[in-house]
């Protein structure tokens, strides 16, 4: 070791002790050289660059971008060679010879900041500027342009010269929105970066520069000024000749108007980022800083038609964006969803009402009633009768009325009429009759997931519900019984391109096949003359199911209705809970029946059809007895083994005319015929045949066949033979 200290003998004898401040100095130097090369071999992670995260639609059109930064990366094979050059000349043109930064322009950067104390003014090489926008902030000191060389010289060792470019070109800010060149690209000129000629690519290369300044949407001159800047730098250099400069100057800048960046649906995009987050684990940030392309089950189409039915639906009674609704449509088949609507205005009211609108069902609830009764043995033909009702309680006497101005039908009523009709006593007396707790796990089974009160009322639909939860409970109806999660998401790509996700849906059987056919039966009754819905029968020319849903006072309307192929629920209603003009079959159902018609016209028209072990039976409308000729009768669907055995005793009692001679049905040639009243099934069933046509004139004139052709008397049984 090199001796640090040095010992000597004064005169007086004293020893007088140094140091030798040159090795000191040596060594310090040397300490913080070896530090210094000790940092720069650390690992160095790749700089920071948030990309765009695209949403697709189902046919693959860009719905929207999220970003912080809109960002879509290219690798610079794809990035041409023009366009490199241009951004050499004006930015770096000694980028491939030096080392990450140039002394003299870093004097220079030193020298303003210390005497002319205005911030630092540019200076930096290209891979200064990646490691300033990549690992540090935008604040212009001494120290942080220190640490902007130094990451410059550990970027130099890690990465190649082409990797340092591909994440410069990658990264920096053309205006306007836009980070990267290919972004730049799409949004100055619409177009794909290979696809803009020479003019163009010297635009691109002199707007980071200053993109207010050089933008030709805002200073065309500036931005003419600027290319003639960047293809002048490139005659300098040796990239061009300065007649290629004059020829490019006369090339076409095209500029068709800023881009803007797409976005639509919004109120689906808060559904698509909620299950990508429970997909991924992510944070919202993270998925939009991702670069991730997100493949969803959107449809266009029918999203516009979506948002044109509910606007147009309610423009006639809204006042200040009030009332408001939602509608939402699904694939039966497979719980995709096709359109999802959560208000008419998304940046006006941004809640999303078919996610997160709480709100009574109404009678909409009602056919998980009458689907908890099928499964207990019910059949459609059941009867129960619709009279005043009054049931016991924790809290009291329950005496539920119908809606409208006659409180009850003083009758007995099938439950196909019951549920098209929409009584309200035949669905508390069956909720009664069956116990509370079968329709609420029916109701569970199907989707709900609210909380269900144990009451009589829940029958009326009085537990609140979203639109969403509405919809994916009437899935394995529209669905033959199955069901699957709605979901939006169909596959997941990341930023390199690589398959990380794909739903492959499983539908699931929570439903036998038959009851939901049953259920659909009566259903589409609702959309018939007679029915709570039947304003919208002739708006729909193809077989259909549906339900509508009115709260107290109108102050929440719904339908939710289907077809084999689509399935879709419209809420309507004020979010500070004030009336409507009407209910779910005036307002809901038009909105629904106009959204349909768009969605499925170009789609063939398919019927339900009934699965295995349906049977038919022409039954008594009144009492659903087994018909007789004289019942007002009709054909329904039973499960095998469950029609019904027993003929109507009502109508039993017939009148008919019969040949007083014979007792039986009369003929032609019967002389007297009366009336005569008989019990089905004991009424004569052949014809007169005692009465008959004359056989020759004799009997024609006398009444009685030619004495020599008299028949020979029939044998008596009681004699012998």
């Amino acid at each position: 070791m090199y001796e640090m200290e040095k010992r000597e003998v004064n005169k007086e004898g004293c020893t007088k002790v140094s140091f030798n401040w040159r090795r000191l100095s040596l060594h310090l130097l040397l300490g913080m050289a070896g530090l210094i090369l000790i940092y720069l071999c650390l690992p160095l992670a790749p700089p920071e660059q948030p990309l765009t995260t695209q949403i697709l639609s189902a046919d693959g059109e860009v719905i929207s971008l999220l970003f912080r930064e809109n960002r879509q990366p290219i690798p610079l094979p794809m990035i041409p060679q023009f366009l490199q050059e241009a951004f050499l000349a004006v930015e770096d043109h000694r980028f491939y010879q030096h080392n990450g930064f140039s002394p003299v322009s870093f004097c220079r950067a030193v020298y303003h900041n210390l005497f002319v104390r205005k911030g630092l003014q540019g200076f930096s090489t290209i891979t200064q500027q990646v490691a300033k926008n990549g690992y540090l902030t935008a604040e212009k000191t001494l120290l942080r342009k220190i640490k902007e060389l130094f990451l410059a010289l550990r970027m130099e060792l890690h990465y190649s010269k082409d990797e340092i470019l591909e994440l410069y070109l990658n990264q920096i800010y053309f205006g306007h929105g836009a980070f990267g060149v290919k972004t730049a690209a799409h949004t100055y000129f619409g177009l794909p970066l290979s696809d803009l000629n020479r003019i163009e690519w010297a635009l691109l290369a002199g707007l980071p520069k200053g993109p207010a300044l050089y933008s030709p949407y805002l200073n065309e001159e500036g931005a003419r000024q600027r290319i003639k800047t960047v293809l002048q730098r490139m005659v300098d250099v040796g990239y061009i000749s300065a007649a290629e400069k004059e020829e490019i100057l006369n090339e076409p800048l095209r500029l068709p108007g800023l881009k803007q960046t797409p976005k639509q649906a919004h109120y689906f995009l808060d559904y698509v980022l909620a299950e990508t987050e429970d997909i991924l684990r992510l944070s919202k940030d993270q998925i939009q800083s991702s670069g991730l392309r997100i493949e969803t089950t959107l449809s266009l189409p029918l999203q516009q038609a979506a948002e044109e039915a509910l606007k147009s639906g309610l423009s006639p009674i809204q006042q200040d964006l009030q009332p408001q609704g939602a509608l939402i449509a699904a694939d039966p088949r497979t719980g995709a969803i096709l359109a999802l609507v959560g208000g008419t205005d998304y940046f006006k009211t941004p809640f999303n009402r078919a996610l997160k609108a709480y709100r009574q069902p109404g009678s909409a609830f009602k056919p998980f009633v009458y689907l908890a009764a099928l499964e207990a043995g019910y059949n459609l033909s059941s009867t129960v009768a619709c009279q005043a009702l009054s049931l016991p309680t924790d809290t009291g006497m329950y005496q539920p009325r119908d809606y409208g101005s006659k409180p009850y039908h003083q009758r007995d009523m099938t439950l196909r009429e019951a549920l098209a009709v929409s009584c309200n006593i035949v669905a508390v007396s069956l909720h009664y009759r069956l116990g509370i707790n079968p329709t609420i796990n029916l109701a569970r089974r199907l989707g709900i997931t609210s909380p269900l009160a144990e009451n009589l009322s829940l029958a009326l639909g009085t537990s609140e519900v979203t639109p969403f939860e509405l919809l994916q409970a009437y899935l394995p109806l529209a669905g033959q019984g199955q069901t699957t999660p709605l979901w939006a998401v169909q596959r997941i790509y990341n930023a390199q391109g690589r398959l990380i996700w794909e739903r492959k849906p499983r539908m699931r059987q929570v439903l036998d096949p038959r009851l939901a056919f049953l259920i659909t039966a009566v259903l589409e009754d609702a959309l018939r003359p007679g029915g709570t819905a039947a304003g919208i029968s002739n708006r729909l020319r193809r077989p259909a199911a549906g339900k509508t849903g009115t709260t107290l006072d109108n102050r929440d309307a719904l339908f939710i209705g289907y077809t084999p192929e689509l399935l879709a629920v419209v809420y309507l209603g004020d979010d500070h809970n004030k009336p409507l003009p009407a209910g779910g079959g005036a307002l809901a159902a038009p909105i629904w029946a106009n959204f349909m018609n768009k969605a499925l016209a170009a789609t063939p028209v398919q019927k339900f059809t009934p699965p295995s072990g349906i049977v038919t039976r022409r039954i008594c409308r009144e009492n659903g007895l087994l018909a007789t000729p004289n019942c007002p009768g009709r054909q329904e669907y039973f499960l095998f083994g469950h029609e019904p055995t027993v003929y109507c005793a009502e109508h039993r009692r017939i009148k008919l005319r019969v040949c007083r001679e014979s007792g039986l049905l009369p003929n032609s040639y019967c002389q007297t015929v009366e009336e005569q009243e008989f019990t089905w099934g004991g009424h004569p069933k052949t014809t007169c045949e005692e009465c008959h046509a004359p056989r020759d004139l004799w009997e024609l004139l006398f009444g009685k066949p030619f004495p020599l052709f008299k028949a020979k008397p029939e044998p008596d049984s009681e004699m012998e033979p």
